[in-house]
């Protein structure tokens, strides 16, 4: 091959005149003893640039490397290479224009400081970048960064490479001349090309994939099919990564998570379309969709300023070319409400408002939780966002399936069945040990709501998982003899202690979720003991003012053994976890509020309320203070609650359980719109609070169904509104069982309204949109064991509630609002 090389460079130095007659040039830099790609020149560190041979290394050609570690996602032309600081390469090349395609590993940079040199020009790259990763990077990336550009070349081609806080790590570099067709055959391929590569075209690239692949090996001097080969490969291999974006089946076979596939995605497009000539690219518009509608993704997941800023504008920028276009509305911020069945739901004047709005919204929530069963969940469960991202989109599915709609309860069981058979869990949680929030989420978002809505006893058993590891595992005595988590990072088999991770948190509570759950369903004592013990940990710490710490306030975080708050860290708000989650201000201590509400229900005790009561306290104190805050103040921190919906979740929470009214003026004015209802009996309450959840579900389908790439960024809007009103239950993300009711074998007429509810009293309103009698079944929670009336329509009879979750059977009548009262 290289003589072939060195025979058309003498060519071109005979005088070949027809740019369409130059050769095309391939080089595949490293020493892997692999077959070549057809028509590459392997270029190893020795071979230094000669006028004989037209190319090579001006300088050092640097240590050869081997990706061995990326066989399964890289080809042979990018596998290996060479490696240094600096490289420099020259090719000899005759008067003309040249596409030159530069490849080279993405190392451990996220945001890309190699500097490229053309002809001694210094050339602007325009890479991606990347927002880093939350905990430092400790291994090479997974994915390989392009560079493409079109350049006027007089006699060769010379590129400098130079590293500047990394070594650079090239692996190809392809250099092919531009031309435009010359025959029918090229012309009527370019017209394919251009409609194929036409924004939304659905068209498969794969049948010219193959054509050009065919008419390259059997065309071998022409430019034309070497350089349309390489541009349809190049977006093909694009939106190869982005269709296996977070599938299991491909994270196995390629070896690249949702993030290693997305972002090669856009290292090729990249490459693509940061050259000046990008747009007049026939290819150019399917470009720009696909890549800005990852970066558009990517932004909601990870919050990354250029990932948005770079997404917002190609996608604005094809909204210019397509300002008709829905999908491209909905993208730059546009709302688009697209006709659907729930828009022929009448509604019934004898009807409440509130109900009205209810059926609505269950409408729409129902049909956008179908279309990911019918229309997108695979044969295992998953829903192709990857696993820890496809269990949180069932979080705002929580209020449809509690409503009891039986195909959401299909799609949630058969995803929390292929929890327990992943390769990511083992034994029942986190196979490796990840920061709590992403380790927890494969069980909490699964099988806790399981035991909810089924009797099967197999998912309670999955839940002891979870209360073995906490008793004996997770945590440990402290030095003062409080049980403490002994980390916020954490498997089914190891705890990772390294500062600063060696500290609880209130995220434990979403690994304890489970645990909850079990000793709720079971009345367990040992587990109760258990977790009131973690409860009085806690408790200890809210009421020290170490750091300066307002009494009662629950610190970010909590050092094991010492209890140090934040451990070595000056305050006692800055957590420093890597995670911003992880940071007080973020959820200020409301998860742990919720435990001790948890334990409160248990024992009954008032200790474990002196934490919430003091917070409320502080609130009511600073409410109208004008003056300048200091930072980790009681002011402070008082300000920051009084804004945080998880806080007043926990708030009202505590206020259906104990009756207390000595905050309702609060409660009132901070509190959830349920909250309000339940407090004043104003259904206008609830109207507001329903129609904050309905303005997000009318509106951009698409971006909820067959748009979305990460899972937990589909996202309903206020939906915990409804999981209080159907259920009662206001703790957030349902962390804790306090379910007054829960709902089987109603129909899409059903509606219902809790409107008081303790463990002595509850009384629920229910409407049924329906032509007969529905037949339902009402599943008692929160009443004590003991003897009750069932009050319907002024008719009473005895119940006897022997055990938690007991089913009462109700005949709702149709389009008619009762009322069932049940008392002691």
């Amino acid at each position: 091959m290289r003589y072939i090389i060195i025979f058309c460079f003498l060519l071109t130095v005979w005088g070949c005149s027809e740019q369409s007659d130059l050769p095309s040039y391939y080089f595949d830099y490293g020493s892997r003893e692999s077959e070549l790609v057809d028509g590459s020149t392997r270029l190893t560190s020795e071979m230094n640039y000669s006028s004989e041979t037209g190319f090579g290394w001006v300088n050092s050609g640097g240590e050869p490397f081997v990706n061995e570690a990326f066989n399964r996602s890289r080809d042979a032309f990018n596998i290996d290479g060479v490696e240094a600081q600096d490289l420099e390469f020259r090719l000899d090349l005759p008067k003309a224009k040249w596409w030159v395609t530069l490849y080279t590993d993405a190392g451990y940079e996220d945001s890309s400081t190699m500097k490229l040199k053309i002809n001694e020009a210094s050339v602007d790259m325009k890479w991606h970048p990347f927002q880093p990763p939350a905990e430092p990077r400790k291994e090479l990336q997974p994915n390989y960064r392009i560079y493409q550009g079109l350049f006027d070349v007089s006699d060769k081609l010379n590129l400098s490479l130079i590293g500047t806080e990394n070594k650079v790590r090239l692996l190809g570099l392809t250099v092919i001349p531009d031309v435009s067709p010359k025959n029918d055959q090229q012309e009527s391929l370019l017209t394919e090309i251009k409609r194929l590569g036409r924004y939304q075209e659905e068209g498969s690239l794969e049948s010219i994939y193959d054509q050009l692949q065919e008419l390259n090996r059997s065309n071998e001097k022409d430019p034309f099919y070497a350089y349309w080969l390489q541009q349809i490969n190049l977006l093909r291999k694009a939106e190869d990564h982005f269709m296996k974006r977070g599938w299991e089946k491909y994270i196995a076979t390629t070896g690249l998570s949702i993030w290693g596939q997305l972002h090669q995605a856009v290292m090729i497009l990249d490459g693509m379309l940061n050259h000046p000539d990008a747009a007049s690219s026939p290819l150019y518009e399917r470009s720009l969709f696909l890549r800005g509608r990852i970066l558009y993704w990517l932004g909601l997941e990870r919050g990354g300023p250029n990932e948005i800023e770079r997404g917002r504008n190609d996608l604005a920028t094809l909204y210019e070319l397509y300002p008709e276009d829905d999908l491209l509305a909905m993208y730059n911020g546009k709302r688009i409400d697209l006709p659907d069945p729930c828009d022929d739901l009448l509604a019934d004047p004898d009807a409440p408002k509130w109900s009205n709005m209810q059926r609505e919204l269950l409408c729409r929530m129902r049909n956008i939780a179908h279309w990911w069963v019918l229309e997108q969940q695979a044969e295992n469960g998953e829903f192709g966002g990857k696993l820890g991202d496809d269990v949180e989109l069932l979080r705002w599915w929580t209020p449809v399936l509690l409503s009891g709609d039986s195909l959401s309860f299909v799609g949630w069981s058969k995803l929390a069945d292929e929890v327990m058979r992943n390769r990511k869990v083992y034994k029942g949680y986190s196979k490796k040990p990840l920061d709590v929030e992403h380790a927890s989420e494969f069980i909490a978002d699964t099988a806790p709501m399981m035991t909810v809505c089924s009797d099967d006893p197999e998912y309670l058993d999955r839940l002891r998982y979870s209360v073995d590891y906490f008793k004996d595992l997770w945590t440990g005595k402290s030095e003062k003899g409080h049980r403490f988590f002994r980390s916020a990072w954490f498997s089914s088999t190891e705890v990772d202690e390294d500062p600063p991770r060696n500290r609880d948190h209130g995220y434990n509570s979403r690994a304890v979720k489970a645990v909850r759950y079990y000793a709720w369903k079971t009345g367990d004592k040992e587990v109760i003991n258990a977790l009131n013990e973690w409860s009085e940990a806690w408790l200890s710490a809210a009421m020290r003012t170490d750091k300066g710490k307002p009494v009662g306030i629950i610190p970010a975080s909590v050092r094991f053994p010492d209890e140090a708050f934040n451990g070595d860290e000056t305050n006692w708000y800055t957590a420093n976890m890597f995670w911003k989650y992880f940071e007080w201000e973020d959820t200020p201590g409301a998860m742990i509020l919720d435990q001790l509400l948890y334990s409160y229900t248990q024992t009954q005790d008032d200790k474990y309320l002196q934490p919430l009561l003091k917070s409320l306290a502080l609130i009511e104190k600073y409410e109208e203070s004008t003056e300048t805050v200091t930072v980790g103040s009681e002011a402070w921190a008082a300000a920051i609650l009084k804004d945080k919906g998880s806080f007043w979740s926990a708030a009202a929470q505590w206020r259906f359980l104990e009756g207390d009214r000595r905050y309702d003026a609060l409660l009132q004015k901070y509190g959830t719109h349920y909250v309000r209802y339940r407090l004043s009996g104003d259904e206008n309450h609830l109207e507001q609070g329903l129609e904050v959840v309905l303005e997000n579900a009318r509106y951009n389908t698409p971006l909820k169904t067959q748009e979305a790439i990460h899972t937990d960024r589909v996202y309903i809007r206020g939906y915990e509104h409804l999981i209080t009103m159907l259920t009662g239950n206001g703790s957030k993300e349902c962390l804790s069982p306090n379910f007054a009711v829960t709902w089987e074998d109603t129909d899409e007429g059903f509606t219902a309204l809790v409107q008081e509810s303790s463990f002595e009293k509850i009384k629920v309103a229910i409407y049924a949109f329906s032509d007969e009698e529905m037949n339902i079944n009402m599943r008692l929670w929160q009443l004590e064991p003991g003897d009750y009336y069932v009050k319907i329509k002024g008719s009473e009879t005895p119940l006897k509630i022997i055990k938690k979750g007991q089913r009462l059977k109700l005949s709702v009548p149709s389009n008619e609002l009762i009322t069932v009262e049940i008392k002691a």
